[in-house]
Parts: structure tokens; sequence; C-alpha cells
């Protein structure tokens, strides 16, 4: 297993799940993103070779064998580049299992393309040795291009180059001339030095992805309590947000103040203070604790907890259980009413529009939550915003 020195702190892909961090997954999803950005230029290459090879074979080739190999060589990349757009619109909002179902797909429409390649060197090789030069240096330099497209991923590119790589080794071999086992040694070699070169590539995309992916996280992360800190809840919010408008989902909110803590400090002093944030950082874990929720440290003693996919009934349980806990803990607090730590908490729920705004969202439970505080402490309020009372 790989190590990346990080501030003096060895980091493993065992560090990264532990973080929460899925490095294939990622590696999946930037892989694609990279294939969507070159497709077009990669499927108009392949048509625009097809044509150049159509053209230099032309006298030597049957026209008819030659236009339906061009013919499908076009429709195979026009299908492939449709594949792709079609995968890069949803993929922020697939799943793990959708993404590597997709990849697998379009790992197939790749294998189609370099097929569709390979199966020229049957339909038409041409006779004389200097035509056949010419669609050899074709050839190779579709494998080339393909190194440069899949670098991020070996066995994307092991998939791609063999359809091509050996039916033309195969031909040259079985030709028997000097030439062309010389042609086929060559396309060996630096098939195999492409290989090499995509593999070093490829392992440096992952430890470069994977020291980016923990300082990214760690940049998102609050250090006492290991909850997102705001930077990180305030993208969260803004993806979910997009999400929610796109699905059409609501989204609950939550954004709970530990009552009288400065009272807590003074008396009990910060290091004290310190582990009691991370009780309360632990228990909205585990109370909020759907993949998809997201818990937060976004102040002093402020938190927020994020549902996606969740109405006010839903909301209003999240909210209750988490002051039952508390009052269950008992986290002593001698200067409070109840003797005990207690929470307030502003409660909001909306089902964003395209029009509506994510920062409204979380004044107006701001709001609420200073209402909670006016209100005596310890208690449940709900946005304005929201015409269902609680109950």
């Amino acid at each position: 297993m790989t190590d990346v020195n990080i501030a003096g702190s060895a980091v493993t892909e065992v560090d990264m799940e532990e973080s929460g961090i899925d490095l294939q997954h990622q590696m999946l999803v930037e892989s694609l993103m990279f294939l969507y950005r070159s497709m077009p230029t990669s499927a108009l290459g392949h048509v625009l070779a097809g044509v150049f090879v159509a053209y230099a074979l032309w006298d030597v080739i049957d026209s008819i064998t030659l236009l339906s190999w061009l013919g499908v060589l076009a429709v195979v990349a026009g299908f492939r580049l449709f594949s792709t757009m079609w995968v890069e619109r949803r993929l922020h909002e697939a799943t793990v299992v959708q993404i590597e179902q997709w990849a697998t797909f379009l790992l197939f429409c790749a294998f189609l393309q370099t097929a569709t390649w390979g199966a020229s060197v049957f339909l038409i090789w041409p006779q004389d040795l200097a035509h056949r030069a010419v669609l050899v240096v074709i050839l190779a330099g579709v494998i080339a291009t393909g190194g440069i497209i899949l670098a991020l991923h070996r066995r994307s590119f092991a998939i791609y180059c063999l359809p091509i790589a050996i039916p033309a080794v195969t031909q040259l071999f079985m030709s028997g001339g000097k030439l062309e086992i010389i042609l086929g040694v060559l396309i060996v070699f630096y098939s195999g030095i492409l290989f090499a070169s995509v593999n070093r590539l490829t392992s440096m995309f992952r430890e470069g992805l994977r020291v980016r992916l923990l300082t990214q996280t760690e940049s998102r992360t609050d250090a006492m309590t290991a909850l997102s800190n705001r930077r990180g809840f305030d993208e969260s919010l803004h993806d979910i947000w997009q999400q929610a408008i796109r699905t059409n989902q609501s989204i609950g909110l939550l954004i709970i103040d530990v009552d009288h803590f400065k009272m807590y400090n003074d008396y009990y002093g910060h290091p004290q203070g310190d582990i009691a944030l991370r009780k309360v950082g632990e228990l909205l874990s585990k109370i909020a604790s759907r993949s998809t929720d997201l818990c937060a440290r976004i102040g002093g003693e402020e938190f927020a907890v994020l549902m996606p996919a969740t109405d006010l009934e839903g909301s209003r349980q999240v909210a209750e259980a988490i002051q039952t806990e508390l009052t269950k803990a008992r986290i002593p607090h001698r200067n409070s009413e109840r003797g005990f730590l207690t929470v307030s908490v502003g409660l909001n729920v909306t089902t964003p529009a395209r029009q509506s705004s994510a920062d409204l969202f979380m004044m107006e439970t701001d709001q609420a939550l200073y209402e909670a505080k006016e209100s005596g402490r310890n208690q449940i309020s709900l946005a304005r915003s929201v015409t269902a009372p609680l109950s």
C-alpha cells in the first residue's frame, strides 16, 4: 500500500476510507468527466482518421466494403459520443453503483470503437506493402491517442488497445514478409511502452488524487468534533440544494445552539467545554445517521444538521430526538436553569425551486433559532416560512 506524507503524517488508503473517501469511486467520476471533455474531439478524430483510410485505400479496396466499414466506424463513434454525454448529465446525482455500471458501459463502447478498427485488418487489408504501412501507421496512431484519453485508467486503456494491436500484429506476422514482421514487432514494442506509461500515469493520478481529496476533506472538517466545518456545510448545502431542485425533493435543516455555553466554559473551563462540544457532535452524528445527512459545526457552539429528502415530520422527529438524547446524557451544567446541558433548535423545511435562495433558507432557520432562544431556550422553533405547526 502506498503512503503519502502530508504535513508530517502518513496517509494511506485506510485513512481515506476512515475519512469517508472512496478513492476508486472518485477516480471513476473524474475519469468519466475527463472522458466527457475529450469525447467530442475523440469522436471527430476517429471519423476523420476513418475518412483518411478510405481515401488512401480507395483504389485498392472494394468501395462497398470500404464505405460499409467507414459507416460502422462513424455510427459507433456517434453512439459513444451520445452515451458519454448522457452519462455526464446524470453523473452528479448518481449512486456509486450507477456510476460503476455506466463506467463499464462506456468501456464497452470504447471496445466497440477499437474493435471496429481491429476489424479493418481483416476487412480492408491491402495486398501491397505501401498501403498496408499506411493502415498500420493509422492504427498505431489510434492506439497512441487512446493512451492519452484513457491515461487515468489502465484497465480501460488495455481494453481499448488490445482489439487493435492483437489483430494488427497477427495479420502482419501471418503476412510473413520481413517488413511486415518489423512493423508487427514495432507495434508490440511501442504498445508495451505505452502500457508502461499509462500505468505510471495512473499511479501518479491516484497518488495526487489521494493527497488532494484528503486535503479537501481536512479543509472541510472541524478538527475538534470531526464534523463538517462551515465551509464544508456551505458547499454541501449548495450541492444538495441544486439536487433538490432537479429531483423536486424537500430539504430539512436544523440549526442548533448549545444553551448558555459561555457560562459553561467560564465555570468548567475550555478543555471541558471542548469535551462537551465533542459529545454533542457525537450525539448529532448518531441521530442523523443516514449516509445523505450532514452534521456540521458551523460556529463556536452552533451546529447544523442538513437532511436531504426529508419532510417536516421527519425533521421534527430528528430535532426532538436530539433534545431527548441530550437530556438522557445529563451533561452537567451548573449555571443552567435545568442543571444539565441543553440546546435550542431552529427548524426549517422547504422544497427548493429554481428561483429560491439557499441563503434565505439559512436566514429563516437562523431566525427560528433566535426565537427559540428568546422563548426560554431548550426549545424547537419552526421557521415562519413553514406553515405547518409543530405538534
